[in-house]
């Protein structure tokens, strides 16, 4: 008895690859997505972890030295009859004020504050709630023991992961006796809220300059949004004040 062969037609061997090409596609989609929530939940503890860190762990203190030209119990520095005068509309609370003070802010002191042509002001702008506006507050109380540059450099080492809460007294109370200031006195002027008044007439100076957002850098009268480097500054400065230059 003869035995038949059974042969496979094209169209049942196109659909097996079709077949097959599917399941590749549908392993590879299962394998992205895998790869993506893994990396996702890496990301998320990461996160966890430094917020934790920031939270819970001792206050971190600068090591920047102040200023050259700082101006004695204030929050400038450079003369006041500088041909340049920056004011930063800062708050302490906020991301990009973090940013461009841990990554900018020592190249721009360290090329202009000696230079006897720049005048760099700081006015606290507490945009993000109760913690910024207190943080805000506490800039003049270390001012009065001079030891605002301390304080605001060592304000964003600490800052709170946002959307936490924002700065707590504790942690304000923790960078002013780490930069050395008497934590006695420091307690009393932040909780008085003898500040207050001064903090309003900076958000309402930076309302004036048309500020809604920090940081903004209002630079001989022109404002600049965002975070600047040292090479944008120069050109900022060679934009408002063609005439004067810099070694």
């Amino acid at each position: 008895m003869a035995v038949q062969k059974r042969t496979v037609g094209p169209a049942r061997g196109r659909k097996a690859k079709q077949q097959q090409h599917i399941w590749l596609i549908l392993g590879g989609i299962a394998l992205f997505v895998v790869v993506f929530l893994g990396t996702v939940a890496l990301l998320g503890r990461q996160s966890s972890e430094q917020a934790a860190s920031r939270a819970s762990g001792p206050v971190q203190i600068t090591n920047h030295p102040v200023p050259a030209s700082a101006e004695p119990n204030g929050l400038a520095w450079g003369p006041k009859n500088a041909p340049i005068t920056v004011i930063e509309y800062v708050d302490y609370e906020c991301p990009s004020c973090r940013y461009f003070a841990l990554n900018y802010e020592q190249a721009f002191v360290q090329a202009f504050a000696n230079s006897g042509k720049v005048r760099f002001e700081i006015h606290p702008t507490p945009l993000h709630g109760q913690g910024a506006e207190l943080a805000a507050q506490g800039a003049y109380c270390a001012a009065e023991q001079n030891k605002f540059w301390p304080y605001h450099d060592s304000l964003f080492l600490n800052q709170p992961v946002h959307g936490s809460g924002g700065f707590s007294v504790a942690t304000i109370n923790a960078v002013a006796t780490g930069v050395g200031m008497d934590g006695t006195a420091f307690a009393a002027c932040l909780s008085s809220g003898k500040y207050e008044q001064r903090v309003q007439q900076d958000l309402n100076m930076a309302t004036a300059n048309g500020v809604t957002g920090t940081p903004t850098f209002v630079v001989n009268g022109k404002a600049y949004n965002g975070p600047q480097s040292l090479d944008q500054f120069r050109q900022i400065f060679s934009e408002v004040a063609p005439n004067v230059t810099f070694e």
